[in-house]
Order: C-alpha cells, then structure tokens, then sequence
C-alpha cells in the first residue's frame, strides 16, 4: 500500500540529511475563547489567530531544525487539520460566565517528523504560544481565576507520545479525556482526510 500524499516529502525535504522520526509525533492544540479581544468577538478571535497559529508553527519548526525560513509550506511537507468551530458551554470557573467558541488543530506530516518531540523544543512552543494569547489580550498572571474566562487560550494537548511533568505544562493533557469540548473537535480534525469508524446502528444497546 502506498503512503498517503502528506508523507511524500518535497525535493527540498528529501536534500535535508535529518532522518524522519520513527516515533509517533503528531501535534495537537486546543483554542479556545469566550471573551472580546482586539479583533472582535470569540468567533471573530479564533479565525484571526488560525493563520497567525500556522505561521507560528512552522516558524518554530524552521527554527527548531535550523532550517532556512520558507514563506509558504506546502501541503506534502506540513499539514494542519483544523475542526470545525463548536459553541461550548463553561466548563468549572465563575458562573455565568459567557460561551466558548472551541476548535482544535492537529498538524503532521514530512517536516514535523524530522523533529523529535523533547522536553525543550516543546517548552519552546508553549512560549510562543502564550505570545499569541497576549497578541490577543490574554494576560496570564498568578491572580487570573482557574477555568474562568479568557479571550484566546491556547492548550498544547499531546505532542507524540511525549510525556512532561513541568509545573508550566504537563503532556498528555492531564484533563483530556475529561473535557468534551476538546474531544469533540479533537475527533472531528482527526477525521478529516481519513476514514471515519461506522457505527453499528443494529447493536446501538448492546
């Protein structure tokens, strides 16, 4: 069987004498909002931040593998799969807190897997990544309320099978599998280009 597309590197991937990692390396983030930021609404946020999210990551990886900077990624080299946009209800913090817009994007391919998933480069990322929020007015500071609202926030999930116990990110995600508004788009992006599993409609009580 052939490899999918995505996994066929460029010439310009193929001339770089870093072998691909053999370990699992997928990334995931999670976005979030359910304040105003300087462009708008939540809804109006995430669709701002998607493209300055992408340029983020490839601008991490290009300088993670000390590459030379490319102003485009082609698809066979970089791929983002980005979920639909879901309108979620809070989730612990304050009450009454307004609704969030949440999506989740996974990014693989050829360039991601010549990077192997560490400690430091993954630091490097959720640096860059709280740069972002502040480019959108999030201000993290040790008196902002746990789970309350916030105009951009960014979650890395899972990067491979990585593991980091740091007081300023833990991987996996310690709470993924309890949050639904993560799994739902998290599923959602993960099916986009695959095959998705079929449901047994015959044995729905079984």
């Amino acid at each position: 069987m052939s490899p999918p597309d995505y996994f066929c590197a460029s010439l310009a991937d193929q001339q770089i004498n870093r072998p691909a990692s053999s370990s699992p390396n997928t990334l995931a983030i999670a976005l979030g909002a359910n304040l105003p930021s300087n462009e708008g609404p939540p809804l109006s946020t995430l669709k701002a931040a998607r493209p300055k999210l992408e340029t983020l990551i490839s601008d991490w990886l290009t300088s993670s593998l000390k590459e030379k900077s490319s102003l485009v990624e082609t698809p066979s080299s970089l791929r983002f799969r980005w979920s639909p946009l879901f309108e979620t209800d809070p989730v612990g913090g304050s009450k009454n807190q307004p609704i969030y817009i949440n999506a989740v994007v996974v990014i693989d391919g050829p360039k991601l897997a010549r990077l192997n998933p560490s400690k430091t480069v993954a630091l490097n990322l959720l640096e860059r990544l709280l740069s972002l929020e502040r480019l959108f007015g999030r201000k993290r500071n040790p008196d902002e309320a746990r789970w309350g609202p916030r105009s951009l926030d960014l979650d890395l999930l899972a990067w491979g099978d990585l593991q980091i116990q740091e007081k300023s990110l833990i991987l996996p995600h310690p709470r993924l599998i309890e949050r639904n508004f993560v799994i739902t788009p998290l599923a959602a992006a993960l099916s986009i280009d695959e095959k998705e599993p079929r449901q047994i409609t015959t044995e729905i009580n079984w």
